[in-house]
């Protein structure tokens, strides 16, 4: 793992989760990220069908109120993904 994301070791202790998800994306092997990238784009584009048939023309404005309301919770679950994206490829990658 060390050398799939060019660190040294201390290096695991600092770095914000999406700054190793970028670390990792860009030195993990291109053709797992291909793949792991589609499926996350498949994800993506099933979870944005939902919310529109859910939210009709509202869909962009209720992202945005998302957004602006729960700035917390919105940084969190993007932690959460670059963390748990970054294990994801990397259990795939040994």
């Amino acid at each position: 793992m060390k050398d799939l994301l060019n660190i040294d070791e201390n290096d695991i202790l600092t770095g914000s989760p999406r700054s190793k998800f970028f670390d990792m994306l860009f030195n993990a092997n291109k053709n797992l990220v291909t793949d792991v990238m589609e499926e996350w784009v498949e994800r993506f584009a099933a979870m944005e069908y939902l919310l529109r048939c859910e939210f009709g023309d509202e869909f962009e404005s209720k992202i945005q109120e998302t957004i602006y309301e729960n700035p917390d919770a919105v940084e969190e679950s993007k932690n959460d993904f670059f963390i748990g994206k970054v294990g994801e490829i990397l259990s795939q990658h040994e």
